[in-house]
C-alpha cells in the first residue's frame, strides 16, 4: 500500500467520523425545527421526522401573545444579555489590566476570589444575591439581573492572560508621555479588539441562556426573559401545543447564532492567541 493510498484512507475515515458526529449533533436541532410545524400527536411519534402538513399557526400563536408575551420577553432577553456582556467586558478588562500589569496589596486574595466565582456553584449564592437585590430596590427589574451578571471570574482570568500578551514597553511609552493609568488602559484597549469581542460573545451566550438569576429576581410575566418564559410553558396544560415551545426555542437560537457567525473569525483568532501564550 502506497503512502498516497494510506493518506486517502485516513482522510476518508476522518471525514466519515466527523460527518457522523456532525449528524448526531445537528439531528436534535433539525428535529426541533421540524417539530415546530407539528401537532402534539405527530410530535410524540419520534420516528416520524417530517410533518404531515407544514402548519405555521404555531408561530402565529407564539408571536400573538396567546401563551406568553413573546416580543416583550424577547426584548428583555436582548437588553439583559447585551447589558451584561458590555458591562462584563468593561469591568473584567479593567480587573485583568490591574492583575496583569500591577502589583498591589491583596492581589493574591482577590485573584483567589475570582477563582471562587468560577468554582462555586451559583446556587450557593442564590439567597445572598436575592437579599442584596431586594435591599437595593432592584427586585423584578432587568437591572437586578444585569448587575450581578457583570461580575465574572472567568472574564478576569481571561483578560489577565490577554493583557499579559501586551508588551510593557507600550505602557511605559504611554506613561512617559504623561498618560495616567486610566488613559493608558484606554490606549491599549484598541489592540484587544478581537479579545473584547470574543469574551463579549461568550458572556452574551451565557447571559442569554441563564435561568437561575432571572427566576429569582423577575416575578411579573412581562419582565421575564425568553428562556424562562419558554420553560414555564412546559407542562403548563394538557392542551398546550408543544410546537409553540419548539417554535420559541428555534427563534431563541437566532440571536446567539447570528452573533457567533458574525464574530467567528475574530473569536477563533483571539482564543488561538490566548492558548499559544
Amino acid at each position: 500500500m502506497t503512502r498516497h493510498t494510506r493518506q486517502w484512507i485516513a482522510q476518508t475515515w476522518s471525514s466519515l467520523w466527523v460527518g457522523c458526529l456532525g449528524l448526531m449533533v445537528a439531528y436534535p436541532f433539525a428535529w426541533m425545527a421540524v417539530s415546530s410545524f407539528k401537532d402534539n400527536q405527530q410530535i410524540f411519534l419520534p420516528l416520524k421526522f417530517w410533518p404531515e402538513a407544514w402548519n405555521f399557526n404555531f408561530f402565529h400563536q407564539l408571536m400573538g401573545s396567546e401563551w406568553i408575551p413573546f416580543w416583550k420577553v424577547l426584548l428583555n432577553s436582548l437588553i439583559i444579555a447585551m447589558g451584561q456582556s458590555i458591562g462584563a467586558v468593561l469591568l473584567t478588562s479593567l480587573a485583568g489590566f490591574a492583575f496583569a500589569k500591577h502589583v498591589f496589596r491583596g492581589q493574591g486574595i482577590l485573584f483567589v476570589a475570582c477563582l471562587c466565582l468560577i468554582v462555586f456553584p451559583r446556587q450557593m449564592m442564590a439567597l445572598p444575591l436575592f437579599q442584596w437585590v431586594h435591599t437595593i430596590g432592584l427586585y423584578d427589574s432587568v437591572w437586578g439581573v444585569m448587575l450581578p451578571g457583570m461580575a465574572s471570574g472567568l472574564g478576569v482570568l481571561y483578560f489577565t492572560q490577554v493583557f499579559k500578551l501586551i508588551p510593557d514597553a507600550y505602557l511605559e511609552a504611554a506613561r512617559i508621555e504623561g498618560a495616567g493609568e486610566w488613559r493608558t488602559y484606554r490606549l491599549v484597549l484598541p489592540m484587544l479588539g478581537s479579545s473584547l469581542l470574543s469574551y463579549g460573545l461568550i458572556h452574551f451566550i451565557l447571559a442569554w441562556n441563564e435561568h437561575l438569576v432571572p427566576m429569582l429576581i423577575l416575578n411579573a410575566p412581562e419582565h421575564q426573559t425568553l428562556p424562562l418564559a419558554l420553560s414555564s410553558l412546559y407542562g403548563s396544560s394538557l392542551r398546550f401545543p408543544f410546537a409553540v415551545l419548539m417554535a420559541g426555542s428555534l427563534l431563541a437560537m437566532i440571536p446567539t447564532t447570528l452573533f457567533f457567525l458574525v464574530s467567528y473569525r475574530r473569536f477563533k483568532n483571539s482564543l488561538s492567541d490566548v492558548m499559544m501564550s
